[in-house]
């Protein structure tokens, strides 16, 4: 029997990164867990002031066997955009399929669509965005752009004719009609899917430090109660019969069970 794909797996074959860190400093991020409490390769503080490992940008990139998502334990940004740029370059000539995931900024999106504009039909754009709700987005996701800056970058790639697609992995919205409208408001300019996951290992994972009392009564613990699969199953109930969404693992899990 073959084995179920998950994580990273379900969307590509192999990954691609060149830096240690990464300032958007996500609560739930699995690469900051992985790097500062499992490997520890590095403290909390310099995960957020990333390094580029430089050979990772210099190194030639041969052909792949199956699509190659770049990034996947950091994102890209106005740091390491033109090194970004190279490396998907090398990935491209060589021909591979490449699928870039972001949660993006406007100057690099634009920047990246117009630089490699000749091999729009083998680079694919997945940005993530759990929530439409910028108050929802700033405690979770700390420094990374809001709703609107990451439903323009989803716009300017739809129009420059690249195929888009969203990941709403974690979703962290409560709501099922809140995860419903965000799906139906980015819905015109997908033209691939809509992927919807569980935030995964919740107690072992998610940073608190910083948040208050308040906090905690309104984001967090919400948060929680809804990873249940009671509300995973309310959830895709209401959306079964949308074309374009996809369950990852954590949601198929439930499914099946």
């Amino acid at each position: 029997m073959a084995k179920k794909k998950t994580g990273t797996k379900e969307w590509a074959v192999t990954n691609v990164n060149i830096q240690l860190g990464c300032e958007n400093g996500c609560r739930y991020c699995y690469a900051r867990y992985n790097a500062v409490v499992f490997r520890k390769w590095c403290t909390p503080e310099q995960w957020l002031d990333p390094v580029i490992v430089i050979n990772r940008v210099s190194r030639s990139y041969l052909k792949r066997g199956g699509v190659v998502m770049y990034p996947s334990t950091h994102d890209i940004t106005e740091l390491n955009l033109s090194e970004s740029i190279c490396v998907l370059r090398k990935l491209l000539k060589a021909g591979n399929k490449v699928l870039l995931v972001s949660k993006p900024r406007i100057g690099c999106i634009t920047t990246i669509c117009d630089e490699l504009i000749e091999y729009r039909t083998r680079l694919m754009f997945r940005f993530t965005i759990g929530s439409m709700d910028d108050y929802v987005l700033k405690f979770w996701e700390p420094n990374a752009p809001a709703f609107d800056e990451r439903k323009q970058c989803l716009m300017y790639a739809w129009s420059q004719a690249y195929r888009t697609s969203i990941s709403c992995e974690p979703f962290l919205d409560c709501e099922v009609d809140k995860i419903i409208a965000l799906f139906e408001m980015l819905e015109p300019y997908i033209t691939e899917d809509f992927w919807i996951g569980k935030l995964r290992h919740f107690s072992q994972r998610v940073v608190l430090e910083g948040a208050t009392a308040d906090d905690l009564e309104r984001l967090v613990e919400p948060l929680r109660a809804v990873q249940s699969d009671g509300f995973v199953l309310g959830l895709c109930r209401r959306l079964k019969n949308k074309r374009l969404v996809a369950w990852k693992d954590s949601i198929r899990e439930v499914i099946e069970k």
